[in-house]
């Protein structure tokens, strides 16, 4: 029962922490005119993207949950483009944020 209950707030706590990270993008976008944009993740995301994929990979073992995984998949992949796109000090702020939602969330279940 509490993997059933996982599964089903898995989804929902990748949405809600992603679309964080897109909405910090676009918020500050107008105030990084004239800074490039970092290229590559910083070890915070890479940190956060890592405990996202174990997370994916054991969400992919309950039954039933491949249509979510595929999805969830797809965000994982489209988030990780727009946060290396992001100055590194909003990807950290960003991933930090997110690594605890994460790891909060994996206390909890």
């Amino acid at each position: 029962m509490l993997k059933k209950f996982f599964i089903t707030l898995l989804p929902v706590s990748f949405i809600m922490l992603f679309s964080l990270n897109v909405n910090a993008a676009v918020k500050t976008s107008s105030l990084n005119i004239g800074k490039t944009p970092a290229t590559k993740l910083t070890e915070q995301c890479k940190k956060m993207f890592s405990v996202a994929d174990t997370l994916i990979r054991d969400a992919e073992r309950q039954p039933g949950t491949h249509t979510q995984v595929a999805k969830l998949k797809s965000k994982l992949s489209t988030t990780k483009q727009q946060i290396a796109k992001m100055e590194s000090d909003l990807q950290q702020k960003s991933c930090d944020k997110g690594l605890t939602a994460l790891n909060t969330l994996k206390q909890k279940h």
